[in-house]
């Protein structure tokens, strides 16, 4: 008789997911820039990829779930579950031409299932973040007749991603994947506008509440070519079409006092709109990458993506958001994956870099961010399981035109568990 189970890793899976839906509510990043669009785009930002400077389209590996390229899933063992999960941190010093601050951030930042159904079709869970919002600006600007005048921007929320992928060996070298996704979540929203100097005046704010949700799907594709020997060449290619994301939003503006004993005192409701239906676009997004390897001895790939930010809409208004684009590169080494007697030897050492146009243009000026990344992947003794840490340095935008340059030093702390669970046991 013959026995292959799938109950226990899929329990796990169900409930690790409904567990993580709570912690991927809280606020994970402190950037004025993510008041624009639908934030801080966080694809990709696994431990084991963003040591690698975010590339993954030509990468694939038995180990890892690059949930970038779906077609890379067919690198699963085909006896064998997978599972990914890490926390990320952030400091980050935000600069002007009149000051500095500092910000620190901690969330849950990936959990990652894969497993076999066939030799030729392997499939994957995930949850993961889409974009984050987080943001709190102020601008002091001042009048003869009114005095100081403080305009006050704050946000919080993001999009959450849980996606179920496939992919498919359709030779022996080509291979085909799709993640089915749904995005889900919220942004909150406030414009204020304050007269401190004068206790009469009449503040203003006007607050919008944003949910949305709807089903996303990005495909890839991966042709793999034996060179010579053990070193192989990966060409991979991802595509996202168009999404008209459904979308709801409540609107609340009004005046207010501000009373020191009680704070604000609202006055008049100048405007309030609930649940007021539209569509926010996320635009098609399209890219290529290449990798070659040495079969746990080393990997090196190059990625570029581009995204046609200029076609997005909220509601049926733009935000002045400009086409991007990324190209990163990223390498692994395992001096002696099967050395014993040397720790060392066994680690695996990643690098990368990565450089990304954005799609914000403000004042005329582009936005650009460069990042350095390292990580290692530690193997730990006695089980099939490593401790991966990762860490990225780099900066985006400038204090030119009255901007903001920040500083970024992210850290990635996960761990990923390979274990044989679908071996067949016979009993006589």
């Amino acid at each position: 008789m013959s026995i292959k189970s799938f109950k226990l890793p899929l329990t796990f899976t169900l409930l690790s997911l409904l567990f993580s839906l709570n912690l991927f509510s809280q606020i994970r990043i402190a950037s004025p820039y993510s008041r624009f669009g639908i934030g801080d785009l966080s694809d990709n930002n696994n431990a084991w990829n963003m040591s690698m400077g975010q590339t993954g389209i030509g990468f694939r590996s038995p180990y890892h779930i690059n949930y970038l390229n779906p077609a890379s899933y067919t690198a699963f063992d085909s006896l064998s579950f997978v599972f990914e999960g890490g926390f990320n941190g952030e400091f980050v010093t935000l600069s002007s031409t009149l000051q500095t601050a500092r910000r620190t951030y901690a969330s849950l930042g990936y959990l990652l299932f894969g497993m076999p159904v066939t030799k030729w079709w392997k499939t994957s869970l995930g949850l993961v973040p889409f974009s984050d919002v987080g943001y709190n600006v102020a601008n002091y600007e001042e009048y003869p007749l009114s005095g100081t005048v403080v305009r006050l921007y704050s946000g919080s929320g993001g999009i959450n991603r849980f996606f179920w992928g496939n992919a498919f060996q359709i030779t022996k070298n080509l291979s085909v994947g799709v993640n089915a996704s749904y995005l889900f979540g919220s942004m909150i929203r406030e414009a204020m506008v304050l007269f401190p100097d004068s206790a009469n005046s009449m503040n203003f704010k006007v607050d919008y509440n944003i949910t949305m949700n709807d089903l996303y799907f990005n495909a890839g594709i991966q042709y793999r070519a034996k060179i010579k020997n053990d070193i192989f060449l990966n060409v991979g290619g991802v595509f996202a079409p168009t999404l008209g994301m459904s979308a709801k939003t409540d609107i609340f503006a009004g005046t207010f006092l501000v009373n020191s004993s009680t704070g604000e005192v609202p006055k008049d409701t100048l405007a309030m709109t609930e649940g007021l239906n539209g569509k926010i676009v996320i635009p098609m997004m399209a890219g290529g990458g290449f990798s070659f390897e040495k079969t746990d001895k080393w990997m090196v790939g190059v990625d570029y993506r581009w995204q046609n930010w200029e076609k997005f809409r909220a509601f049926d208004l733009s935000d002045s958001l400009v086409n991007s684009w990324q190209v990163s590169a990223g390498a692994e080494i395992i001096p002696k994956i099967d050395n014993y007697t040397n720790y060392l030897a066994r680690i695996r050492y990643r690098l990368g870099f990565s450089y990304n146009k954005t799609y914000l243009r403000l004042r005329g000026t582009d936005l650009n961010e460069y990042a350095v990344s390292v990580g290692f992947g530690l193997p730990l003794r006695g089980v099939k399981t490593m401790l991966n840490l990762g860490a990225q340095f780099g900066s985006r935008g400038t204090t030119q035109q009255n901007l903001i340059r920040e500083s970024f030093f992210k850290i990635v702390i996960g761990f990923t568990i390979y274990e044989r669970w679908f071996i067949k046991r016979k009993y006589y």
